[in-house]
């Protein structure tokens, strides 16, 4: 798969399907805090309990439904404050936290036990914490153990090992990552999926299976196949001069946006769309150094191959628009 060409063919769809979606206010706290990290900032102990409380919140649950109520979580979570978390009564949770986001439908299955598991990597931060002088040094600690690969780091914190947090797997201590801003992807299912369809990661046996194409069924994982995700996106990412999380937002979007929501198939197609375009743009430069040699002769051949092309494609997407003509082929 050429990276470019998918990336635009990523890009595209988006800018038609979500006007100004690079700007949303769901990703301009990421972005922000990328910026914020790259800049040499630090991050309180509250400022990180929150980034790591909001990665819990985010599992199993459809975001839009918290992102309503981020604005009222400071008050509910005490300012955040991570030393009275952990502290916090299993009571509170169950009698105060969890009715009060099943009220707003911004809950989970499985909230009171994630809540419950907060309260331990509360307490661990804590901990840690205080060894290393702040929460935001230990991680700091962490990225170093990690050779200064977020990716790595994610698998620290969410992985068996000295620096597990409790209620972290893999993907949320990513998420966590990224809302302290680390330039790292989450591997959730979209993103996993996603590339596996696009053919930069192999899962195996989901990988083999074509009944996946049916729906938005997620490849089973191991850490190494979240490692490998992460990495795809990275290089992806890398390819386009553009950050980890940028790319990863994006993906997210094609797979989990309401007005897009792209299928297995979807992503499929979306892929084979990059790989024809990435074609056709080879055969429009063939083409052209043809009628270097001969441009009256060659003209009207010119014309006649890209209308066909065109002609003959299942989309209904050129790959010659004349508007493009002079930018992309």
């Amino acid at each position: 798969m050429d990276k470019p060409a998918l990336w635009r063919t990523v890009r595209e769809r988006l800018d038609a399907a979500l006007p100004g979606w690079m700007a949303s206010p769901s990703f301009a706290p990421v972005e922000s805090a990328v910026e914020r990290r790259e800049a040499g900032g630090a991050w309180s102990d509250n400022e990180v309990f929150e980034a790591v409380a909001l990665s819990v919140l985010s599992a199993n649950v459809d975001w839009s439904k918290v992102e309503g109520v981020l604005p009222e979580l400071d008050d509910l979570f005490d300012g955040f404050d991570l030393r009275a978390y952990a502290e916090l009564p299993q009571a509170k949770i169950a009698n105060t936290l969890v009715p009060w986001f099943q009220a707003r439908k911004a809950g989970s299955m499985t909230l009171a036990r994630n809540l419950d598991h907060l309260v331990q990597a509360a307490g661990v931060l804590c901990r840690r914490g205080e060894e290393h002088g702040s929460v935001d040094s230990y991680l700091s600690f962490v990225l170093r153990s990690a050779d200064h690969d977020p990716k790595r780091a994610a698998v620290l914190l969410g992985h068996r090992g000295p620096h597990k947090v409790p209620g972290l797997g893999v993907p949320l201590a990513a998420e966590a990552l990224k809302n302290l801003g680390y330039d790292v992807a989450k591997p959730d299912r979209h993103l996993t999926r996603a590339v596996g369809c696009f053919g930069l990661v192999e899962f195996g046996t989901w990988s083999a299976q074509p009944e996946r194409r049916a729906g938005s069924k997620p490849p089973t994982q191991t850490v190494g196949h979240q490692r490998a995700s992460m990495t795809a996106v990275e290089d992806l990412a890398k390819s386009a001069g553009q950050h980890v999380v940028l790319v990863d937002w994006a993906i997210w979007s094609l797979c989990a946006r309401s007005r897009l929501g792209l299928d297995n198939r979807a992503l499929e197609q979306l892929a084979d769309e990059a790989r024809g375009a990435e074609r056709s743009k080879g055969l429009a430069a063939l083409i052209e150094r043809w009628m270097a040699d001969d441009p009256v002769e060659q003209r009207e051949t010119y014309a006649h191959i890209t209308h066909a092309l065109d002609e003959n494609r299942l989309s209904d997407r050129k790959l010659f628009p004349e508007e493009l003509k002079g930018k992309s082929w």
